[in-house]
């Protein structure tokens, strides 16, 4: 059967159940991208298609661009981490990029700063210097966790916390690239700070329940342990960061606008 043959109102249809069909099998939407036009394909009769390339069918190409129009277009993307670098007083989305391999990147290819904007940090040395800081923190926390040394890797603990970091990190940039009330991104700062911390601390032999009854929220004594156990811990930098930050435990109930100051 040739796409011809197939109108526009019959094959919307068949893509649409067929994704309903996958959808209830348990197959989440970024499987669903490329297995939906493969079964539509063989649900009209073709068993044997090309993909890719050369060679491909124009009944595909129509499938394929019918599916994309079901969804957004974040929905279909790759999972990547998001961060957020302050442009003045805005926000601006980092999206990490989806690299395989070795390749050059421009960094400001990835934020979401109108091109005016970009334009006009060029000419900012101090706005240059603390994007592309940022950047790398957002890669880092993104492909970082994926590469640990197997030493840290191995051990459960590091990556739940790790990952359970960079969680509250996407929250808060949720929270502040949407127009919503920010002060709720705080907690989520805050949280992701701690955890990451407590990372370290898992790191070097603390367990679940040392770490809980010991240091709690309490980040400058999981600072103070760092640096006298971690030969290459950045205390200048993390005390510094630090001393931006306000307590967690001082501003869970809290209705002051903390932003204003921090």
């Amino acid at each position: 059967m040739n796409s011809a043959q197939i109108d526009d109102e019959a094959l919307p249809y068949i893509i649409g159940t067929t994704d309903k069909q996958l959808f209830d099998s348990g197959m989440d939407i970024r499987q669903r991208y490329f297995e939906v036009p493969r079964t539509v394909m063989r649900k009209l009769g073709h068993q044997s298609f090309v993909i890719a390339g050369y060679g491909k069918s124009q009944l595909l190409n129509r499938i394929e661009d019918i599916f994309r129009k079901i969804y957004n277009k974040h929905d279909l993307s790759a999972q990547d981490h998001v961060g957020i670098f302050m442009y003045r007083d805005t926000f601006a989305k980092i999206r990490t990029p989806i690299i395989y391999g070795k390749i050059s990147i421009n960094p400001f290819d990835f934020v979401e700063l109108t091109e005016i904007q970009k334009r006009i940090i060029q000419t900012e040395p101090e706005q240059i210097s603390m994007y592309l800081d940022q950047f790398i923190d957002v890669t880092d926390i993104h492909y970082g966790i994926r590469e640990l040394n197997k030493c840290y890797s191995d051990i459960e603990l590091v990556r739940r916390y790790l990952n359970l970091s960079r969680l509250h990190l996407h929250g808060a940039a949720a929270v502040l690239t949407a127009g919503y009330d920010h002060r709720s991104a705080i907690q989520s700062s805050l949280l992701a700070t701690e955890l990451a911390l407590k990372a370290a601390l898992a790191a070097l032999g603390k367990s679940e329940n040392q770490i809980r009854n010991k240091y709690g929220h309490d980040t400058l004594r999981a600072c103070k342990f760092l640096e006298d156990n971690w030969e290459n811990f950045d205390i200048s930098r993390a005390s510094y960061v630090l001393s931006t930050q306000p307590k967690y435990t001082d501003i869970r109930y809290s209705a002051l606008n903390l932003l204003e100051s921090k």
